[in-house]
């Protein structure tokens, strides 16, 4: 039975955007469904829907809030376990049969932490730290088997306090966030192969997320200009670091389709706790999967 509630409590717009205007083009992504986080029960749990906000299936069930959902694999959803004493641990879940198990992964190198691999997998991102104030990223390359420092605390333009790193679909570069303090984090460029850094916008943000498209070019983030905007998601090309503001009225988290051409992600924008959202990657379509008065966000593409 609570399965058919939270089914019956999400509803999907077919003939009009969230905005109130119509839809150019519908999305034609049946191979894959939408994981996503929702306090429907009380506490913070992990769904499944499909892409159009319907089926839609709780897939953990526990005391302790669980979010920031992940693929592992066609059956599988990785995420982190928050219990009472704020303890964080992650999980990985069978879709399926429900059955869960924690995740225990010695890091690449000694106290590395948020790996992330290329996608050639040749070289693993990843930050060192004790506490906020002392985050350095790093890569590690398993060919040479030697451990790369990107930022550095020292220059203090450099600092990484909210690193938000991301690599390219082509394995080449991986864009990050440093600089003096929280509210002015500049967006960078780390090149792989001449071990080079440049600095893609001309000002700093706070952020929230930021992911490569299929081209190698154009990136899709979370940003807060301080006093003038709240988090929006921006289309950012790295040639000139100019933005183009794709939402409006406090947008979170996106995540990228695997073919490039839809963002999921979380709004705002009704005053709300936050419900999921989709648009194409130039802002077109937006499309409201979700609607009640809980929270529905940290979206992500799960793969059939």
């Amino acid at each position: 039975m609570k399965k058919l509630f939270l089914a019956c409590t999400i509803s999907f717009f077919s003939i009009q955007t969230a905005l109130g205007q119509k839809i150019i083009e519908k999305p034609n992504i049946d191979s894959l469904k939408i994981a996503f986080v929702s306090y429907k029960t009380g506490t913070a749990e992990i769904y499944l829907m499909n892409t159009d906000g319907s089926d839609v299936e709780q897939i953990t069930s526990s005391k302790e809030d669980n979010s920031f959902p992940y693929q592992i694999d066609q059956r599988t959803i990785g995420f982190t376990r928050t219990d009472a004493t704020k303890t964080m641990q992650k999980f990985k879940i069978d879709i399926v049969t429900k059955k869960e198990e924690p995740i225990i992964e010695p890091p690449t190198v000694e106290n590395a932490k948020w790996e992330v691999s290329s996608k050639n997998g040749r070289y693993i991102a990843f930050v060192k730290s004790k506490d906020y104030s002392d985050r350095e990223l790093y890569i590690y390359d398993t060919h040479s088997q030697k451990e790369i420092k990107v930022s550095d605390k020292t220059k203090e333009e450099y600092k990484a306090l909210s690193v938000g790193f991301s690599w390219s679909k082509n394995g080449k570069y991986m864009i990050f966030m440093s600089g003096p303090d929280w509210f002015n984090q500049f967006i960078r460029l780390y090149d792989v192969e001449n071990n080079k850094v440049s600095v893609i916008t001309n000002r700093g943000y706070m952020n929230s997320g930021i992911q490569w498209l299929n081209d190698n070019k154009t990136l899709i983030a979370n940003l807060k200009i301080r006093g003038k905007k709240p988090y929006e998601l921006y289309s950012i090309n790295i040639s000139d670091g100019e933005l183009v503001q794709l939402t409006e009225g406090i947008n979170l988290h996106p995540d990228v389709s695997p073919d490039g051409e839809w963002v999921v992600f979380e709004s705002q924008r009704h005053n709300n706790y936050g419900e999921a959202y989709i648009m194409k990657t130039d802002g077109s379509n937006q499309i409201r999967l979700t609607n009640n008065s809980d929270y529905n966000g940290r979206c992500t593409w799960f793969k059939l």
